[in-house]
C-alpha cells in the first residue's frame, strides 16, 4: 500500500509539472503583455507577446531588474528570446549583465559597436561573447516576426560601428512592436534630433502606447514627434526624486496640453499594460 502510494504521488508530481510547463508555455492565451518595470532613474521593459516569445528592451540600473523579472517569468524556465540593449549607457545596460549570467538568451540586439569604455557596457559585451549568445546590430527596416504581432526597428538608420559618436543617447534603438491594431512605440534615450530624423525620413510611427524618450527629458519628446506619435498613452520611466528632475515639467504640461494620459514608474510602481490586439488596458 505504502509503495503504491508513493507512485501515486510521483504520477501526481510529474502530471503537475507538465501543467504548469504548459501554462507557461501558453502563456496568456490572445493576450500581449508590456511590463514597464520600476526599477528607479532608468530603462526595463518586457513584452510577452501572445505566442509566449519574451523580448527584453534595457536592464536599468544595478541588479534591480533581476528580482522583478522573475516575478513575471517561471523560476523554472530561463529564457528570453529577444534582449535589446537601445543604447550603452549604465541607466540601461547594468542590470542586462545579471539577466545574461541567469537566463539563457536566444539573441542580443543593440545599434552596433561603439567606442564607449563604461565599466558596465564593457562588461556586458564580455559576458555575450563568454557564453556564445549571439550579438547583432539592427538598423531601420528589420522586421521580427511573431504570432500575429511584430516587432519593427525605425532607427538608427545605419550600425553604429566604427562611428565616432558625440552622444551615446542619439545611437538609441527605436522600436515598434505592434499586436494586430496595438502599437506600442519604444524610444531608448532618443533625442529631439533623432525624433526629427524619423519624422524627416516619414516612417509609421503611429502608435496608441509611446514609451517617452529619455525619462521624459526636456531634449526629447518634443511636439513634432508627439503629433505624429498621436498615442493616447504615454508611459515615463523615471526614478523617484531622481536628480535630473525627469520628467520635466514642460514635457509633464506639453502632455496635459494635448489630452495624452501619462503614467509614470516613480507615481505608480510597475506599470502592466496588456492588448488583445483591438484594445488595451492597465493591470
Amino acid at each position: 500500500m505504502l509503495k503504491s502510494s508513493k507512485y501515486i504521488f510521483i504520477i501526481l508530481g510529474v502530471a503537475l509539472g507538465l501543467f504548469l510547463t504548459f501554462v507557461q508555455i501558453k502563456g496568456e492565451g490572445d493576450i500581449a503583455k508590456i511590463v514597464f518595470f520600476d526599477i528607479g532613474q532608468g530603462d526595463a521593459i518586457l513584452i510577452v507577446t501572445p505566442d509566449n516569445t519574451r523580448i527584453l528592451i534595457d536592464g536599468g540600473p544595478g541588479n534591480y531588474l533581476i528580482n522583478e523579472l522573475g516575478s513575471h517569468l517561471s523560476f523554472y524556465d530561463r529564457h528570453i528570446d529577444i534582449m535589446i540593449l537601445t543604447h550603452a549607457h549604465d541607466d540601461h545596460v547594468s542590470g542586462l549583465n545579471e539577466v545574461l549570467n541567469r537566463y539563457k538568451v536566444d539573441l542580443v540586439l543593440f545599434p552596433g559597436f561603439i567606442d564607449y569604455n563604461a565599466e558596465s557596457y564593457i562588461e556586458w559585451l564580455r559576458i555575450i561573447e563568454e557564453k556564445g549568445v549571439p550579438l547583432q546590430s539592427t538598423t531601420v527596416g528589420d522586421v521580427y516576426t511573431f504570432t500575429n504581432s511584430s516587432l519593427e526597428i525605425l532607427y538608427p538608420f545605419e550600425a553604429y560601428t566604427g562611428q565616432k559618436i558625440k552622444d551615446v543617447n542619439d545611437t538609441s534603438v527605436v522600436a515598434k512592436y505592434c499586436y494586430i491594431d496595438i502599437c506600442t512605440l519604444l524610444t531608448g534615450d532618443a533625442t529631439t534630433e533623432v525624433e526629427e530624423e524619423i519624422l524627416h525620413l516619414g516612417l509609421d510611427i503611429q502608435s496608441d502606447i509611446l514609451k517617452s524618450a529619455h525619462h521624459g527629458s526636456q531634449y526629447s519628446n518634443s511636439e513634432n514627434w508627439l503629433f505624429g506619435v498621436n498615442p493616447s498613452t504615454v508611459i515615463i520611466q523615471s526614478g523617484l526624486d531622481n536628480r535630473f528632475n525627469h520628467p520635466h515639467l514642460r514635457i509633464i504640461k506639453r502632455l496635459g496640453r494635448m489630452g495624452i494620459r501619462m503614467l509614470r514608474n516613480d507615481e505608480l510602481g510597475e506599470i502592466i499594460l496588456k492588448t488583445n490586439g483591438y484594445n488595451y488596458w492597465v493591470e
